[in-house]
């Protein structure tokens, strides 16, 4: 039996104590995170990939606080995947990792939000964020980041010794701004919004963290514009309008290192073996122009 199927088959025992049985599972996702639809319940477990206990009590506190955020965001009224209210949502012990119950929604088809629609998506989910009272990590989703640059330090290309000399001046800049960060979503792109039938919906909320202002407007638009230009309508949008960017030196500043994060993050799992190496020597290509134009 393989671990995904131990795994699978602890899920199955957990939640029948709970009342839940006759389960057919099915695994929607099989990333950081094992995430199975508990069919024909509306519930998908979401668990943990761990391997030492200091990763499984990290993760403990990462569960519990996407809990935490969904229900803070519910009262605010902005649009998110929920807990499930079926049953206890957790998290729950399962084989010497973590797991969390929230609601399933099932596949729709619904037209890509418009520009405008994805700014004010973004920016209600910035605004309710700003006032999630419990402790978050400081730079915690650019953290990984950092020990992504440090094993591509070896890297003999030198367009990559290129990207890292640009983060490594992003990442000291940073930290002498700690002081002003505020709550972000961490990783706000277009996948990260489900298509439901009350609309678009936030979801996946493991990175949040205390980041730099415009963090989430960046992460929406950092591949959109990394792969369309300056011409990338919401983009265009964003730039355009006075009132969701206030301060231009701060958004290029959050666009700069978002994608500088995702295009260093993609090589560095790329090459581990875990990521699309196609697709992160697109972004590897493209980064260092557009990163000297953004930044003119």
């Amino acid at each position: 039996m393989s671990y995904i199927d131990k795994l699978v088959s602890q899920v199955l025992l957990v939640v029948k104590t709970f009342g839940l049985d006759e389960i057919i599972p099915v695994i929607l996702s099989n990333g950081g995170n094992l995430i199975i639809h508990l069919a024909p319940y509306p519930i998908v477990a979401r668990l943990a990939n761990v391997i030492t206990q200091e990763e499984a009590n990290i993760a403990y506190k990462r569960l519990n606080r996407e809990l935490q955020i969904a229900r803070h965001l519910q009262i605010r009224n902005v649009p998110v995947l929920l807990p499930t209210d079926l049953v206890d949502a957790g998290p729950h012990n399962v084989d010497d990792t973590w797991m969390t119950l929230w609601n399933y929604v099932p596949p729709i088809e619904l037209q890509r939000p418009s520009p405008s629609e994805s700014v004010e998506l973004v920016s209600k989910l910035s605004i309710a964020m700003k006032d999630f009272s419990e402790e978050l990590p400081v730079l915690g989703v650019w953290e990984r980041t950092c020990r992504s640059a440090a094993r591509l330090m070896k890297n003999s290309d030198p367009r990559i010794q290129a990207l890292l000399e640009m983060f490594h001046e992003v990442d000291k800049k940073m930290r002498l701004e700690t002081s002003v960060f505020i709550p972000s979503h961490g990783d706000a792109h277009a996948g990260n919004l489900v298509p439901s039938t009350e609309g678009w919906i936030w979801t996946d909320f493991e990175d949040v963290s205390l980041m730099p202002a415009y963090w989430d407007l960046a992460s929406f638009v950092g591949n959109l514009a990394l792969f369309n230009g300056f011409k990338d309508p919401t983009l265009s949008y964003m730039l355009s309008n006075k009132e969701v960017i206030l301060d231009p030196k701060a958004f290029t500043f959050a666009l700069t290192a978002r994608i500088l994060m995702s295009t260093i993050g993609n090589l560095d799992y790329a090459f581990e073996g875990y990521g699309d190496l196609e697709f992160a020597t697109q972004q590897l290509e493209l980064a260092g122009d557009f990163i000297s134009h953004i930044n003119i």
